[in-house]
């Protein structure tokens, strides 16, 4: 299976670091234009299947592509980012005004923490695993267009790899952007990793995607 994961395009929550999780989130106005960017970069892509989860930034990322294609999207509830529970909708200073316990330990255990009401990175995982084992052995000679969040991607790439899930934070997943995998059997290879090319230019002045990458 040849493996293309894009992240959803940005949003309002993005540009001021607000953590969103599961929050159903639509697309600010540069997130649509990325859309429309990411969509004209695959025009001539072979895709055989396009894939999202199912929360709105991601489906209608999904659907710009689509639109070029001629393909369905089909919505994957497993490609959803990391719960990140009562925290959804804060920023970094909001958490540590709230609930600064909680924030400690979840800085200081970013695998095995749950926020409030959250997911743990390895609870997270487990239901990322299902959905590329379920692609991978239904579509294993084809080109599947996985499009979700960062979060979503960190903790797959670190994990097929062989990475240590800790690291995840040293690969940068920019909204919009392209990370594909060649899988044959248990072989993954990289073949190219947050690729933004398609972006150069988008952002400008006081118009920026994220202000950092949070969940």
């Amino acid at each position: 299976m040849r493996l293309l994961i894009a992240r959803h395009g940005a949003t309002v929550n993005n540009a001021e670091a607000r953590f969103t999780g599961q929050s159903d989130v639509g697309l600010s106005a540069l997130g649509e234009r990325q859309a429309g960017a990411l969509a004209g970069r695959l025009r001539g892509a072979q895709l055989d299947h396009i894939v999202a989860s199912d929360l709105v930034r991601a489906r209608l990322t999904a659907e710009a592509v689509a639109r070029c294609h001629d393909l369905p999207v089909a919505l994957d509830s497993d490609l959803r980012e990391i719960s990140m529970g009562a925290w959804e909708g804060m920023t970094f200073a909001e958490i540590t005004a709230h609930d600064p316990e909680g924030w400690a330990q979840w800085r200081g255990d970013t695998l095995d923490y749950a926020p409030p009401d959250g997911e743990t990175a390895h609870q997270a995982l487990a239901r990322m695993l299902a959905a590329f084992d379920r692609w991978h052995v239904a579509h294993a000679s084809a080109t599947v267009l996985w499009v979700t969040h960062g979060g979503v991607i960190g903790l797959l790439v670190c994990h097929l790899l062989g990475m240590d899930l800790a690291r995840r934070w040293q690969l940068r997943r920019d909204n919009a952007s392209l990370t594909e995998l060649e899988v044959k059997g248990e072989r993954i290879t990289v073949h190219r990793l947050n690729d933004t090319a398609h972006l150069d230019g988008m952002a400008h002045g006081d118009t920026i995607a994220e202000k950092a990458q949070v969940l």
